[in-house]
């Protein structure tokens, strides 16, 4: 398949996509983002950004240079989930068509919004589309090709994470889910399908939510003529919260997904209470308070954003 399959007839009234970042104090990040945004070659495009609070004077860096930017300013940290939805619920009031949600440490390609414009119109069965997401610092690697993931036990992975693209994420293919980092979205499945859930405050959203759209009748795909870049190393794991949210949110999509309560509890104790345990062996202490912590929360019901006090 090449690039004359996607082809397409243009619509009687070109599709108008509202590119979506979210910022917390990540203000050069952010910059790039909104202008490699503003560069794209897609003429109907507006670009939202929802600012979670900032306190590196973000605000006045996006208003004085880029003043077409839409910006959405939150009093408080909404996380990941929250804080696209106070973006999307704009877009919807707007009517946008369709939703490009991109992390603010990501830089598009200036096609790449054509590219999955041009595949969401080619096929309206097409709920989401994921771009090919290569590393910025190793643009020649592979971070995500789209993900796949296990209903029955959250185990999920990124198609091609870490390997030099030498061609072989090439073909279009159905996905379990786009990655966060850049996913375009028909806002007519936002409405069927609802927003994300922000339960999860961040990590395993985006599964959830894609679940939830393919439910209502869509399908997820990836289109590897679209491509990001994004601003992640090997290096960069294990430096925040991540195995919290990523533990208790597992647990949580399972839940969501229906898998008995039995299941979810030996998941629990035989898959990420040994890893707490392996964590503490090798001194990894941090790491393992956040995962035994992440059960706790998981079984009381505690969810959204971590609750570090």
């Amino acid at each position: 398949m090449d690039e004359r399959d996607y082809q397409v007839v243009a619509p009687r009234r070109a599709m108008r996509v509202g590119a979506l970042v979210v910022n917390w104090n990540r203000r050069d990040d952010t910059l790039e983002c909104i202008e490699s945004l503003l560069g794209s070659t897609y003429p109907s495009l507006v670009v939202y950004v929802v600012d979670n609070g900032s306190t590196d004077g973000s605000c006045d860096a996006m208003t004085s240079a880029y003043p077409v930017v839409r910006l959405i300013r939150s009093e408080r940290n909404l996380g990941f989930a929250e804080g696209n939805n106070l973006g999307l619920a704009a877009m919807l009031d707007d009517g946008i068509d369709l939703a490009f949600l991109v992390n603010n440490d990501v830089v598009v390609a200036h096609d790449a919004v054509e590219w999955l414009v041009a595949g969401i119109h080619g096929d309206t069965e097409v709920g989401v589309l994921a771009p090919k997401v290569v590393m910025y610092w190793q643009p020649d690697v592979i971070w995500s090709a789209g993900g796949m993931l296990d209903p029955n036990t959250g185990v999920s992975r990124q198609r091609h994470y870490g390997e030099e693209d030498v061609g072989q994420a090439e073909v279009p293919a159905e996905i379990d889910y786009a990655v966060g980092c850049a996913m375009l979205v028909r806002t007519e499945a936002i409405r069927a399908a609802g927003f994300l859930d922000p339960r999860y405050f961040m990590y395993y959203e985006e599964a959830d939510w894609c679940r939830r759209i393919r439910h209502a009748g869509y399908k997820i795909m990836y289109m590897p003529l679209s491509r990001v870049w994004h601003k992640v190393s090997p290096e960069d794991a294990g430096r925040n919260d991540a195995p919290y949210y990523c533990s208790r949110n597992r647990l949580l999509f399972l839940n969501a997904g229906g898998v008995p309560a039995a299941k979810i509890a030996w998941i629990a104790l035989s898959d990420l209470l040994r890893s707490a345990a392996a964590h503490a062996a090798k001194g990894r202490t941090h790491q393992s308070r956040l995962m035994l912590k992440a059960l706790v929360d998981y079984y009381a019901g505690s969810f959204g954003k971590l609750d570090s006090g």
